[in-house]
């Protein structure tokens, strides 16, 4: 009885594994294409999809026996072979479980152990045909070449996707495994056709098709050798543009790893060698008849894989190829800015050197000065409490509104007024929202990025830029560090912070180490984090940099389960606002008793303006509807023993926040700053620019000595000739501040805002 079941089961097993084979399939293909919610949806997609899979492989097979019956194959096909097709596809199936993954180095190595696992179980059933010797070379030839392909390629493009800044895929899960089998049916395509010619005629032009292969793959893996090296030091592809500044660059060109790349680079072309020496002895070997049938079926596999996956044009060797003919071919759209525009910039304090690579470029921060940090710094460098309070308009705090409501922030002006605190009046923000605010903050630059580049596509993950982080660790700063709410690679926060010089990204995942009970608001509340700082910087070494981004006071301003109300107040803004402010409130209570009064900078300022959402008629119904992204921010910074002025009242821009901390600190470092020092010349340039794809800002003082304000989201500016004005003493226009955004964005892409 349980031999008959047993054999009855057995029976079973083919339909089992195609059953299972479709089933993987659906998980990984669904799980990583279809939205999970609501379940009873993505159940009923998934049975679906399982079904056609099932069916689609159901049909394949009986069109491959009704094929090999017609042709008169041998037995072995419509027999043996044809029991084990279920068991290969299977094997086939258990390369989707890659979407499963979020890792993409544990992505590529998985994909090789199934790529081996499938070769090994063809090999096994090939060892049961009659010609299994010519079947089993066939089998053994190709798995070498496909591994060395796809090995080399993963590599390739893993190195490509972690150093480059602008991968618009960089977003999708797994994009290198994409990437990577792409490629590798690429090139095997190719040397599909190569050994067709090879095996279709005896004359010494057989080996021509092989040759272009190899010669064509050698280049390519040199392109990669330099690629490698400009995307490590720039976080950029090889471009054009880096081979016309290849001069400039000689200095660095040959160093540790250049070498290393050299030695990879023939090793490969070693290893590439044996792997097509050992395929064309197999050619040599086995019948040609059948050579050619796993030589079409590549082709045809190949041509569906790069269809299906359409990775190749965003693979860095079409990138880089389509640079270099946009650029010789002239299809490129190259951004010349007039001399005239460069001269009204010089207004704004933007000085350019379009001779050199890095156009921004400056040996010194500020001019030789008076030490602006009392005695007891002289030696040692304070420590740093960098404090972004989120969308904090200087319209909502005390200090600067005359109390217009009255206590909203007792907090900030209990800061405001102690004896060693300075006030800050008209700074307005470079960027919005908190991820260009900060970098236009840290490393004095207006990105000319957008919001959907680092928060949605995580297109932009690193910044090359010479950032106040890591200028401080070049000088003497032990520890630098970053506190957010929210997960830390939303917006790409974890690489961007740690591309400027960012020790430790402290984010949810990290903050739940630490921090007793669930979040609070979109993420941990104020009142959650401003204390675990406190814990997290009696740790550290001193001098630090610790930097802490508030989250109550983001829109919509009700969800911080905390929330500290503001009088009787209706208003979720001013409730927000007063809550932020509460939890300042404590941590500079703590502080002040703390080790840290005599010997830290703490610096409040906001990371940006208030969104114009959240200035409704109930609290401004004078500015309702009439505000923009920029706006006057909160600023102030206490220093012990201060030797500044009780307030500073000039108008200045967030770009001129590092080299004013850097001027203070007396580190007058080479940079490529856009900003001023306050305590230095920002007196001079009177006149202020915003720039993100949220809009264009200019806040300039006219011929007749007004003040006048332009602003326009970029996408929607409409220019005519009217529109432009070459005399240099007139006012910049939104459109040549169009086309100086977009100059911008080609020399960010190009690198040349980097250090050289």
């Amino acid at each position: 009885m349980l031999k008959i079941f047993f054999n009855r089961i057995k029976s079973w097993l083919p339909a089992l594994y195609g059953l299972a084979g479709s089933f993987v399939i659906t998980a990984g293909w669904n799980w990583y294409h279809v939205k999970y919610r609501p379940h009873l949806r993505f159940v009923l997609i998934s049975l679906a999809t399982w079904i056609i899979i099932y069916l689609l492989f159901v049909t394949g097979k009986k069109l491959f026996l009704y094929v090999v019956r017609k042709m008169e194959r041998h037995p072995f096909w419509y027999t043996e072979f044809a029991n084990s097709i279920d068991k290969l596809f299977l094997t086939v199936s258990l390369l989707f479980l890659v979407f499963f993954s979020r890792n993409e180095l544990l992505s590529l190595v998985y994909s090789i152990v199934i790529l081996a696992l499938l070769f090994f179980v063809a090999d096994r059933q090939m060892s049961r045909h009659h010609g299994a010797s010519d079947w089993r070379i066939i089998n053994r030839g190709l798995f070498a070449i496909i591994l060395f392909l796809f090995t080399l390629n993963g590599i390739l493009q893993y190195f490509g996707f972690r150093f480059y800044i602008l991968d618009a895929q960089s977003k999708i899960y797994n994009v290198i495994v994409f990437r990577a089998w792409s490629m590798t049916m690429l090139w095997l395509i190719g040397f599909a056709l190569g050994a067709l010619v090879y095996m279709g005629t005896k004359k010494w032009w057989r080996y021509l098709g092989i040759l272009i292969w190899v010669v064509a793959q050698a280049f390519v893996m040199f392109v990669w050798v330099v690629n490698a090296g400009v995307l490590y030091f720039a976080g950029l592809y090889f471009s054009p543009v880096v081979l016309q500044h290849a001069g400039e660059s000689s200095g660095v060109v040959w160093n540790w790893l250049t070498y290393i790349l050299l030695a990879a680079y023939l090793a490969s072309f070693i290893a590439m060698i044996f792997v097509i020496k050992y395929v064309l002895r197999a050619h040599n070997t086995a019948s040609k008849k059948y050579w050619k049938f796993y030589h079409y079926l590549v082709i045809l596999i190949g041509c569906l894989v790069i269809g299906a996956t359409s990775s190749v044009k965003s693979a860095p060797e079409f990138v880089i190829a389509r640079s270099f003919y946009n650029h010789f071919f002239a299809k490129e759209v190259r951004i010349d800015l007039p001399p005239y525009v460069f001269g009204k910039l010089e207004r704004f304090g933007l000085r350019y050197n379009t001779d050199k690579f890095a156009v921004a470029y400056k040996e010194k921060v500020y001019k030789e000065s008076k030490p602006l940090l009392p005695e007891k710094f002289k030696n040692k460098k304070p420590n740093i409490i960098l404090v972004y309070l989120e969308s904090f308009s200087s319209r909502f705090v005390d200090v600067y509104n005359n109390n217009r409501f009255k206590d909203l922030t007792p907090g900030l002006d209990a800061f405001a007024n102690d004896k060693n605190t300075t006030v800050f009046w008209k700074l307005y923000n470079g960027s919005t929202p908190t991820i260009t605010g900060i970098i236009s903050q840290l490393c004095s630059f207006l990105p000319p990025t957008g919001h959907e580049e680092l928060e949605k596509e995580k297109k932009i993950k690193k910044v090359y830029l010479e950032c106040l982080p890591k200028i401080l660790k070049n000088n003497g700063y032990q520890y630098t560090g970053y506190i957010t709410a929210v997960a830390k690679n939303f917006a790409n926060k974890d690489t961007l912070f740690a591309s400027m010089g960012t020790d430790e990204v402290f984010g949810t995942a990290e903050l739940a180490k630490v921090i007793k009970g669930e979040p609070l608001a979109w993420g941990y509340s104020d009142h959650q984090m401003f204390p675990v700082m406190m814990d997290i910087l009696e740790q550290k070494p001193e001098p630090f940099l610790m930097m802490l981004s508030t989250v109550d006071s983001h829109l919509p301003f009700d969800i911080a389960k905390d929330i500290v109300q503001f009088r009787n107040s209706k208003s979720n803004a001013l409730n927000a606002y007063h809550t932020t402010d509460d939890a300042f409130r404590i941590f500079w209570e703590e502080f002040k008793t703390s080790k840290f009064y005599d010997n830290t900078i703490v610096i409040a300022v906001a990371d940006h303006a208030v969104f114009p959402a959240g200035v409704t008629k109930d609290i401004f119904p004078e500015d309702a509807g009439k505000v923009n992204f920029y706006d006057e921010n909160a600023f102030m910074m206490y220093i012990p023993d201060s030797k500044l002025p009780k307030k500073v009242d000039m108008y200045m821009s967030g770009i001129d926040m590092a080299p004013s901390v850097l001027h203070l600190l007396g580190i007058n470092a080479p940079n490529s700053f856009e900003g001023h020092s306050i305590f230095d010349d920002r007196n001079k340039y009177p006149n202020l620019l915003g720039m993100h794809e949220f809009g264009l800002y200019i806040n300039q003082i006219d011929a007749q000595g007004k003040r006048t304000i332009d602003y326009n989201i970029p996408s929607e500016i409409q220019c005519e000739e009217s529109d432009y004005n070459s005399a240099t003493s007139s006012p910049l226009t939104l459109c040549e501040y169009l086309d100086f955004y977009k100059w911008k964005r080609q020399m960010f892409e190009q690198g040349r805002f980097w250090k050289e």
